[in-house]
């Protein structure tokens, strides 16, 4: 309250919805070092030139792409703030 006129004090409050940057489904290239950790292992480097394909999550990023060495499937999640650090360093290229 204001105690000059007793009127409430208007305030910006913060929440905790952010914004979201990019879209709900999109295409990314690696483009320098991107790195990620399976479960409680150590960090693995993801190949430079990887197309992969990217699913928003509440608070992270999957991607996913085929390894091109045994065709397989391989997924991984990363923190949104941490991928947006990788898109803004340039090490990943978002594509539409």
């Amino acid at each position: 309250m204001n105690d000059q006129n007793k009127q409430p004090v208007s305030e910006q409050v913060e929440t905790a919805v952010e914004v979201q940057r990019f879209p709900e489904h999109f295409n990314a290239v690696v483009r320098g070092k991107v790195q990620h950790r399976v479960g409680d292992g150590p960090l693995e480097d993801m190949p430079v030139g990887t197309e992969v394909k990217v699913d928003t999550a509440i608070a992270s990023y999957v991607l996913s792409w085929t390894d091109p060495n045994d065709k397989q499937p391989e997924i991984v999640t990363l923190a949104k703030r941490e991928f947006e650090l990788y898109v803004d360093n340039g090490d990943l290229e978002v594509k539409s």
